[in-house]
């Protein structure tokens, strides 16, 4: 009974390891997957082997025909002040290139809970050099969650309320020892994920047996077991169980290459990289028909289609996007260029937003962990770039122009550093781009935020994946992007999430890319009609 508890939690740890990886993922247009080095990294291995009832498993992962990581999870038990815990562990470290640059990533999730599934503490850490790592814990007391986030050096804590009735990650999944999961049947679980700090419901479904390809051309007949999770919709995971319950593969559609990983010793989960080159450039670009001139595009009306779903669940309305649903699975999505209105608009009388709205305008004006608009060099460097202007629109511009011109290094070896690292280094990819302009404006007293979608690629017909900035100018939300400088966009840019990148948020940092990422591969978009300024 043992050996299923564990296995049943490696498949949670898989999907948030997936999860964990697809922050990338969106964000690699043009890129491609090679032979690497960072296989070799030593894990994390400390003396937990001594430790009573330690169990060790190990993955190598593969994103098409490339082998590019490894993942190692871990179950043990330790004694603290008399009573005993259940301490859960999952590592996963992966090598990729882009634009011909190596990119390592490697992510750490470990939790501490009572034998009755009472979550205690957690940690999660995010390595991803030259950025500074990104680590993060929690611990539960009484009826508070104390967090501590550290980012570029500097740690933040802060407090929220605590559901003392949530579980741990390990809870429901040692429950289904009890009563394992038969063909045909569906378990739902819910617990709390340390990845992106928030809730997130599990759904398994059993399906029935099939031969499937292992490992050195081996067949096995093996149960299929899908998960679906809430944090990151419509990315469904499939996992293949052999007779004792164990997970020999497990795979995805991840941006329609897919991402499998497979059951493996030590030793052969820790050998060099190697595969053949993979260009994910043709799973992550959107082909489509030709715009001409798109960034003078006043409006262009699209047709989406997302097989299988709902696009107006996962596109955001708002003044530069309308949706109008044509079917089930396809909607017209029209993209209007946004410019700040000169009409002075009308006094309303006061109203008392409620709390999570005052939460969020509050979270657009402030510094955060990622966007760090009262670091001195952030400051520095946007006092420079608008000079005694005042008119926040003019200001804007002057930004935006000021990190186009500016950061001239492009790397792409970081897939998200924090706008105090980029004001220091000015070097980075759309993402830098978007934290540092974001952090300026709000150095400067304009609410921004920072988007994430597609923008249109003129040299191959196709939208890939993009994250731009939006500042509030006059009540209104202005789209701007710091990677054209051209003082604003036109409707060459679909928008997927908007985040202010606070944990405060109601859109997290890291969840602000899922949506993006859950629908990449299968997405299709037509243009329909194109207008010009």
């Amino acid at each position: 009974m043992q050996s299923r508890v564990c296995n049943v939690s490696r498949r949670r740890r898989v999907l948030r390891q997936l999860s964990a990886v697809s922050l990338g993922f969106c964000l690699l247009l043009p890129s491609v997957v090679r032979v690497a080095s960072a296989g070799n990294d030593e894990p994390s291995t400390a003396a937990a082997n001594e430790q009573p009832g330690f169990e060790e498993t190990w993955q190598v992962a593969y994103i098409g025909k490339s082998r590019v990581g490894y993942l190692r999870s871990t179950t043990s038990r330790k004694q603290h002040e008399g009573t005993e815990r259940i301490v859960t562990e999952s590592e996963m470290s992966m090598a990729i290139t882009r634009f011909g640059q190596p990119i390592k990533i490697k992510t750490l999730i470990q939790t501490e809970e009572t034998l009755t599934g009472d979550m205690l503490q957690y940690r999660f850490e995010l390595l991803n050099p030259p950025a500074a790592p990104t680590r993060k814990s929690g611990r539960v007391e009484n009826d508070r969650l104390i967090v501590e986030t550290e980012i570029a050096g500097k740690t933040i804590r802060s407090e929220q309320k605590w559901d003392t009735s949530i579980k741990a990650p390990g809870y429901q999944e040692r429950m289904l020892r009890e009563s394992p999961l038969k063909p045909g049947e569906t378990r739902t679980l819910q617990s709390f994920e340390p990845f992106v700090g928030k809730l997130n419901k599990v759904t398994l479904t059993a399906g029935g047996e099939e031969v499937v390809e292992l490992l050195g051309g081996q067949s096995r007949k093996l149960l299929k077991v899908s998960m679906d999770s809430s944090i990151a919709p419509g990315t469904r995971v499939d996992e293949f169980l052999d007779s004792q319950g164990e997970a020999l593969k497990t795979s995805t559609s991840l941006l329609g290459i897919g991402m499998t990983t497979y059951r493996v010793t030590r030793e052969l989960a820790l050998q060099s990289l190697s595969g053949e080159e993979t260009d994910l450039a043709v799973a992550t670009l959107v082909k489509t028909g030709k715009i001409d001139r798109p960034y003078d595009t006043r409006r262009v009306v699209y047709r989406v289609t997302i097989p299988g779903e709902d696009p107006a669940k996962i596109l955001p309305s708002g003044a530069s996007q309308q949706i109008e649903s044509v079917d089930g699975d396809t909607v017209d999505l029209t993209v209007s260029k946004v410019v700040p209105t000169k009409v002075t608009p009308p006094k309303v009388a006061a109203t008392v937003p409620n709390q999570a709205a005052a939460v969020q305008e509050k979270s657009y004006r402030e510094p955060n962990n990622f966007i760090q608009s009262d670091d001195a060099q952030v400051q520095k460097l946007a006092a420079q770039a608008v000079g005694d202007e005042t008119d926040p629109w003019t200001m804007a511009k002057k930004l935006e122009a000021w990190v186009y011109e500016n950061l001239k290094k492009k790397n792409f070896s970081t897939l998200l550093a924090s706008a105090a690292e980029v004001a220091k280094d000015l070097q980075g990819d759309c993402t830098e781009h978007a934290v540092l302009l974001a952090a300026m404006a709000r150095a400067r007293k304009i609410p921004s935020r920072v988007v994430v979608g597609l923008v249109y690629v003129a040299s191959l017909s196709s939208f890939g994946g993009h994250m731009w900035t939006e500042v509030e100018i006059a009540g209104q939300w202005i789209p701007i992007d710091a990677t054209l400088g051209r003082g604003g966009i036109g409707a060459a840019h679909i928008k997927f999430a908007d985040s202010s990148f606070s944990d405060d948020d109601s859109v997290a940092p890291l969840s602000a890319f899922l949506p993006l990422v859950s629908v990449l591969g299968k997405l299709q978009i037509e243009v329909r009609q194109v207008d010009y300024r």
